[in-house]
């Protein structure tokens, strides 16, 4: 049996956004993202039965910084990231869980070198973390978590597996797992809310790319230096990726 051969539609989009064959960092200011980003949060929003609670911050603008009165330096580049994320949560206690966090403190005495840490308190939930690729109109639904804690920190989900299992060192299956700990009836309510977003973002002519897709190689598609993308890229790199 062959290998299965990436759709017609989605091989177009890789060789539109990259006719040249190199996965590089591009100008997200000039992504149709913009256009639709506030209706897409609203549509969202709306979802009955769930909220939305999370989605990648914007970035803070180097322009509101050039300017001679400013006496301290500009705030440090964040990493290069092609894609926005939504989290939404089902509503319901069966996908909320406490948590816990560990920060830095400052010691009482300056002179005291010595790193003391603090435990703080928070609060988690289980869902859906919805990837939109601001390169193409492509999505990706995977399950994950985001948590709050008492300092005003957080833990943001992102798209890239983040459960490894501590036998084998390899990432575990997010389906499995959230079925062991939350049951089937959860885990229904959970495919539901995956159904009711995947609507809102055919709406907005987004497509879902379903996991067979997402790893498939791309022959001869390459990634700049400042990428963190390993060889072979597959369809998930063309669209979800990262960089320095």
């Amino acid at each position: 049996m062959g290998a299965k051969r990436i759709p017609h539609e989605v091989a177009a989009a890789i060789g539109k956004c990259w006719p040249g064959g190199e996965v590089g960092e591009f100008d997200t200011d000039e992504s149709y993202f913009r256009d639709i980003h506030r209706r897409l949060e609203r549509d969202l929003r709306r979802i009955a039965d769930a909220s939305l609670l999370w989605q990648t911050e914007a970035d803070e603008t180097r322009s509101s910084w050039d300017n001679d009165d400013w006496e301290d330096e500009p705030p440090p580049r964040r990493d290069f990231q092609s894609y926005h994320v939504f989290f939404l949560a089902p509503h319901g206690d069966e996908f909320q869980f406490e948590a816990e966090t560990e920060s830095p403190e400052e010691p009482e005495d300056p002179e005291d070198d010595e790193l003391t840490t603090a435990t703080y308190a928070g609060k988690g939930w289980r869902g859906c973390i919805v990837g939109i690729s601001l390169v193409a109109p492509v999505a990706v639904i995977v399950l994950g978590d985001y948590s709050e804690f008492e300092d005003g920190s957080t833990s943001t989900p992102d798209l890239e597996p983040s459960m490894f299992s501590p036998e084998t060192g390899q990432p575990v299956d997010t389906t499995e797992y959230y079925r062991k700990a939350l049951g089937e009836k959860a885990l229904r309510k959970l495919e539901t809310l995956r159904q009711k977003t995947t609507a809102a973002l055919a709406k907005h002519h987004i497509q879902l790319l379903e996991d067979s897709i997402l790893h498939l190689a791309v022959p001869k598609l390459k990634a700049s230096e400042d990428l963190f993308l390993e060889k072979p890229l597959r369809v998930r790199d063309a669209f979800f990726f990262r960089g320095a």
